[in-house]
């Protein structure tokens, strides 16, 4: 047999961008007596322990979804696959709804409703690069649309705290993605999915290559590399509308395209002209008549009510187009029989593109925002075409509703990353240590680009000079000037290098005591900061954002592993942290696992999660907006002399306005700052199972969990802080008594005949940053059923049932100090969501189904939330506890084919019952579009 020399061999391997899981270096390295070895079984490090085992049923609950479970369920990106899991909520921040995200552009995982930065994924048990923006500009989470799906074998979720193992994040579980081993040939593949109900709904395509080389058993070398493009197809606001069912549309008149004065607007092209005649004008019967008459070259058909009308939700995306290119490569060199070299690149380019709506000009309508670098209120009035303007027909200044459509394409915000993931190391066996070091880095860098707002100068000045011409096509140079390109950067870093190792201390009753030593050194960054545009507060409307951070992250951890009798394995560790300026954290964990016999395995455990402060919420700079509310201190003043003024003349009446609006109904800026002082957030989770297997073939688990988090980062809101005004000096910014507030409350004594004054200065901001002052508890049940059945003839049967039962779900009330009454049941927690798989194959055929069941909840998000929609629910008949969005349950199938030579085809289809979404009455809810879908797939191997 002709060999590659070991240097050539290693040369191989890294130009091929190598890499490889940990995991599976173990099970080739040690085994240095082959053939009496061969057909031991083999054991593997299993997610949440450091320990190589050979039962993967441990004290923890950890749920494995199986390449083939993929390839059945129809799943064609990591997203789908997530979601094969009860334990995922579904909730968290998806690229779907991101037009508006401070993480546009992106998706997370959050498991047990805990949210994306208490939820760890991991790929071949190492970090993930953090996306470039944080969720909310405070929560740093993982892009999990950056991952191929064609380079996962299998995806384990652990559903325990894994703090002790894995370090911060891990609190509501963790997610690790394992990528396919020892590939080799070429592998193409792709798949076509859309709705069978309309053109545009659904419309996916993915192409995928795998191209490898080397048989590690053999050859002592493996290397491969994978390729996913995928590609979402967009559709309008518009094209949803018309295909809403009439029960949405009567409730929700602006979608219902029948209506036309609540469908199209007024602010139209080439727009509308409105205003007042002067009170002096000339001719007396117009003096003070209002106008609002079209402009000139309307179409007759957009001639509506006497008014020009323009159907703006045709250029906004209800469902934005997305395009994501994804490569990861691995690969193993096998040095010696006690040295193996591995490494890993993982590269990715994802986007996101949401047409938004038109750009309009509504004349004299005002702007407020705050300029967050020179910390002062910035204004600004949309013009009126001046007397003597090219589109001006009357001998005043008038205004105009227009929507600048030259360039419809133009007004969309764009949201993607870049990022790249390098890692390489060496295992080994020597001195009777099984070590694993690793050294590398990641980088993932995330822009928001928009074109909709306006240049505070260039766009007032291209108005009112007559630059921009109304009702024709005007330059993209003058467009791009009035309407620049505006947006953020980010970006997230780590580098590391980590070490571990573990060896067999001595023999006890069921089998050898093991114990793991290891650390790790990892620095990060994060930068977060607005377009220069933006910062200069030419941008209408938007405040800036400049958040920077970076630290040191020192951890060392210890495991041990103790079959202390052949039923009886305990399982202890212990890491400590040390996370930038915060003080060093312990996290204990401790479980135990207990055989009762063959058929029965009892286990628990009991832990604490741990989440170090993020950089956002340490760093440096902040970020600010403008918001509103009514003051405290000064709205029933502004009220009672507001009343006052409105029996007085004219001028009083207009001053009343000012006077109330400088109290309730208020706008203010508020600034957030990090806060380098806070402390991690620390949780306690237990969990308590048993695992039954009442035959050779079918499996049963039960596991009651339990997280109770405190310590929660977060800001308190400003209703809060305006009512605690007094008690928490320095947070609310405010101005003097004005003279302008004494001469309104001195007319207003005069014309209320009693005294009346305001008694505090008005609201000039609230400074607000990050504090530990929240907590979370939730519990639940997980189950899960898996049998199969050998047909004979008629093939294989495989069914199963995996769901959670939802026990608790409690926030934490700031303004009684305590958890609240809890949610489950409410809208966003139902108390039971599950997932019935069934399959069966037979020769080259697979037929198989999945349905999905949730429970109802009700119409309200919360307790505090008993009225707000009890309206919609009476016009049905329902109250009380009758006010419910109903149960949920859909079938999807999936069928394959492998009697081609090399090849697999296979079809799936989505809910194949074509069952609607549960109805939902209330105002302003996300369309129901769900019907039934399909995919079309095939793979060819070289």
């Amino acid at each position: 047999m002709n060999k590659l020399p070991q240097l050539k061999k290693m040369s191989l391997a890294i130009a091929l961008c190598i890499g490889a899981s940990p995991a599976v270096f173990a099970q080739t390295a040690d085994n240095t007596d082959k053939d009496a070895k061969k057909d031991a079984p083999q054991r593997v490090v299993v997610t949440g322990s450091n320990i190589k085992r050979i039962d993967v049923e441990t004290a923890a609950p950890l749920q494995v979804i199986s390449r083939k479970e993929i390839q059945q369920s129809g799943a064609i990106t990591a997203k789908d696959i997530l979601e094969l899991t009860t334990s995922n909520d579904r909730s968290a921040l998806s690229d779907l709804g991101g037009s508006n995200s401070w993480a546009s552009g992106s998706s997370g995982a959050s498991l047990r409703n805990l949210g994306v930065n208490s939820t760890l994924v991991l790929i071949n048990g190492r970090r993930l690069p953090n996306y470039g923006f944080a969720d909310g500009t405070k929560d740093t989470f993982v892009n999990i649309d950056s991952i191929p799906a064609s380079a996962v074998d299998r995806v384990e979720i652990l559903r325990d705290g894994a703090s002790a193992i894995y370090g911060s994040a891990a609190i509501g579980g963790v997610i690790n993605i394992i990528t396919r081993k020892n590939v080799t040939g070429v592998e193409i593949g792709g798949n076509f999915s859309g709705s069978t109900e309309e053109t545009k709904f659904n419309r996916n395509q993915t192409a995928s290559v795998t191209a490898g080389t080397g048989d590690f058993a053999k050859d002592g070398y493996n290397a491969y590399i994978s390729m996913d493009v995928f590609r979402r197809n967009s559709y309008s606001l518009d094209y949803a509308n018309r295909r809403l069912p009439d029960w949405y549309k009567t409730l929700n008149k602006f979608n219902d395209p029948n209506v036309p004065g609540n469908y199209l607007s007024s602010y139209s092209w080439p727009g509308n002209y409105y205003g007042r005649y002067p009170a002096n004008y000339a001719d007396p019967k117009l003096a003070g008549k209002l106008i609002n008459t079209p402009a000139p070259g309307c179409a007759a058909d957009k001639l509506i009510d006497g008014l020009c009308r323009f159907n703006g939700s045709e250029n906004v995306d209800q469902m934005p187009g997305a395009d994501r290119v994804m490569i990861h490569s691995q690969g193993t060199l096998r040095i010696n029989e006690n040295l193996t070299a591995w490494a890993e690149i993982q590269l990715a380019n994802v986007q996101s593109t949401y047409h938004t709506a038109i750009a309009r000009l509504n004349s004299g309508a005002a702007s407020s925002w705050y300029d967050s670098i020179k910390g002062e209120m910035q204004y600004y009035t949309d013009p009126s075409l001046p007397t003597g303007h090219a589109y001006n027909p009357y001998s005043f200044p008038i205004g105009m509703q227009y929507r600048f459509a030259d360039n419809p394409d133009m007004f969309k915000n764009v949201g993607g990353s870049q990022q790249y993931r390098v890692v390489t190391g060496l295992q080994g066996s020597n001195f009777g240590w099984e070590w694993d070091a690793s050294v590398g880095t990641m980088l993932n860098r995330a822009h928001q680009r928009q074109q909709l707002y306006k240049d505070r100068y260039a766009f007032a000045d291209a108005i009112t000079s007559g630059e921009y011409k109304f009702g024709q096509k005007n330059s993209q140079a003058l467009l791009d000037r009035m309407f620049p390109i505006m947006g953020s950067d980010g970006k997230s870093t780590e580098s590391w290098i980590d070490l571990k190792g573990n060896r067999e201390l001595m023999e006890l009753g069921g089998g050898p005591l093991t114990l793991v030593l290891g650390g790790d050194i990892r620095r990060e960054s994060l930068l977060h900061k607005s377009m220069d545009n933006i910062l200069a507060a030419r941008i209408v409307g938007f405040s800036g954002v400049s958040i920077s951070g970076s630290r040191n992250v020192y951890a060392a951890f210890a495991e041990l592993d103790a079959p202390v009798t052949k039923r009886l394995n305990l399982n202890f560790a212990l890491r400590a942290d040390k996370s930038g300026p915060t003080a060093t954290e312990f996290i204990p964990k401790s479980s135990a696992s207990f055989n009762v016999n063959d058929s029965v395995k009892l286990r628990a455990s009991a832990s604490r999660g741990y989440r170090a402060p993020s950089l956002p919420e340490t760093g440096n700079g902040g970020v600010s907006w403008f918001t509103s509310g009514d003051d405290p201190k000064r709205c029933a003043d502004a009220d009672a002399i507001y009343e006052a003024l409105q029996k007085g003349n004219a001028t009083d009446k207009q001053n009343a306005e000012t006077a109330y609006y400088s109290g309730c109904n208020v706008g203010f800026p508020v600034a957030i700052t990090p806060n380098k002082a806070l402390q991690p957030e620390r949780s306690a989770v237990y969990g308590l199972g048993v695992v039954l297997q009442p035959t050779k073939t079918m499996s049963v688990t039960f596991d009651w969990w339990s997280v109770h988090r405190r310590n929660e980062i977060s800001t308190f809101d400003n209703d809060y802080i305006l009512n605690r005004e007094d008690s928490i000096p320095g947070q609310v910014i405010r101005d003097t008594i004005s003279d302008k507030d004494k001469e309104l409350a001195a007319r207003a004594s005069e014309l209320a005949g009693k005294p009346l004054s305001f008694k505090s200065g008005k609201i000039l901001g609230i400074r607000n940053m990050y504090v530990n002052m929240g907590q979370t508890k939730v519990s639940g049940l997980d189950f899960s059923v898996k049998d199969s059945w050998n047909l004979g003839e008629y093939g294989k049967l495989n069914a199963g049932l995996e769901g959670t039962y939802m026990l608790n779900m409690q926030w934490f009330d700031i303004d009684k100090g305590q958890l609240d009454e809890g949610q489950v049941g409410y809208r966003n927690y139902p108390r039971l969501t599950s997932n019935f798989m069934l399959n069966w194959s037979k020769g080259p055929w697979s037929v198989s189904s999945r349905t999905r069941f949730v429970s109802a909840t009700r119409m309200a998000f919360s307790t505090y939330d008993s009225t707000n929609y009890q309206q919609y629910c009476d016009k049905l008949g329902a109250s009380g506890e009758g006010c419910k969005k109903s149960y949920d349950i859909v079938t999807g199938v999936g069928m394959s084919y492998t009697g081609f030579k090399n090849a697999e085809i296979g079809l799936d289809i989505g809910n194949v019952f074509n069952r609607p979404d549960p109805v939902l009455y209330t105002l302003g809810s996300s369309l129901p579009l769900r019907g039934r879908t399909f995919n079309v797939w095939g793979r060819y191997k070289f």
